[in-house]
């Protein structure tokens, strides 16, 4: 019973940066309607900023946080002016590709800059274990948990509750619609690559932690898209639960059956999962169904 718990308790962890991941994909999908494949890049790149800031130039904790932050926004708003805003009005699957697209380039680049090594990332978080109900649990874990749930709750509260957010919600149902009441939708979809970048960026330190960096880091956008597409697209708290799902199910599912199959099963668990929500919910747990009259 206590195997199966700090299995639980270490995958809701994970899950909960999962869970920004698909966070920030869900924030431009639903105002956009463009599911994102850029985002693997946006995270990478956001905590290699913040290590450059923090180890490199040895800028305190905060300077080398808002250095990440700021430059993972510069680079959210530039992939929308430069790739995206020029499709605009032609088909989905373009800015689908598009995404694509970026990812390649952006993932060469960061190829570059790594040349096949992998950079240890320094733990500013507290250290140590705690035990919750005989499991044990990292201090750093659970504080990362923390603010990733802090991030959470405050971009939900600035999508539903700011003039801002108020812009986004009206885009995310029309554009034509959000475009006859005044909002200027360039403007929107530029600040919600700016917001989902951000958020990316959060989720990139936090991974980070775990998996330092290195040229894998950025294959954690599927992760972050299976999440996604489980909870919902267009579901902000499903991608909180999404993500809390997907951690506990590759956990619990690696510590189990990793011993008989030889490792491997938290890698294709998580498509498992999605294949399985989708026979049932193929709009996701709290997708939006839509319903279109021929």
């Amino acid at each position: 019973m206590q195997f199966f718990l700090e299995l639980s308790v270490n995958g809701l962890l994970i899950g909960g940066l999962y869970a920004l991941v698909a966070l920030a994909i869900v924030l431009v999908c639903k105002a956009t309607e463009v599911v994102s494949l850029a985002h693997g890049q946006l995270l990478a790149f956001g905590a290699l900023f913040f290590y450059a800031g923090y180890v490199l130039l040895g800028w305190p904790l905060w300077a080398a946080g808002l250095l990440g932050l700021a430059c993972g926004a510069v680079l959210g708003f530039a992939v929308e002016r430069l790739c995206l805003r020029p499709l605009i009005g032609q088909p989905l699957f373009s800015g689908f590709l598009m995404t694509f697209a970026v990812f390649m380039v952006l993932d060469g680049i960061f190829a570059l800059i790594l040349k096949g090594q992998a950079w240890g990332f320094p733990d500013f978080l507290p250290a140590g274990n705690i035990t919750i109900a005989g499991a044990r649990v990292s201090l750093g874990g659970l504080s990362s948990l923390g603010i990733c749930l802090l991030v959470f709750v405050l971009t939900v509260l600035l999508f539903k509750y700011t003039k801002v957010g108020l812009g986004m919600r009206a885009t995310a149902e029309s554009h034509k619609l959000a475009q006859g009441a005044g909002i200027n939708v360039r403007t929107i979809f530029s600040l919600v690559w700016i917001l989902s970048a951000v958020v990316a960026v959060v989720a990139g330190v936090m991974l980070a932690r775990y998996y330092d960096i290195r040229f894998m880091l950025t294959m954690v956008a599927f992760k972050g898209l299976v999440v996604a597409m489980v909870g919902g697209l267009d579901s902000l708290p499903g991608a909180l639960v999404g993500g809390l799902i997907l951690g506990l199910v590759e956990n619990v599912a690696a510590g189990y059956l990793d011993p008989y199959v030889g490792g491997g099963i938290m890698e294709v668990a998580g498509y498992i999962l999605l294949l399985l929500i989708l026979l049932v919910r193929p709009y996701g747990i709290f997708g939006l169904v839509r319903i279109e009259r021929v």
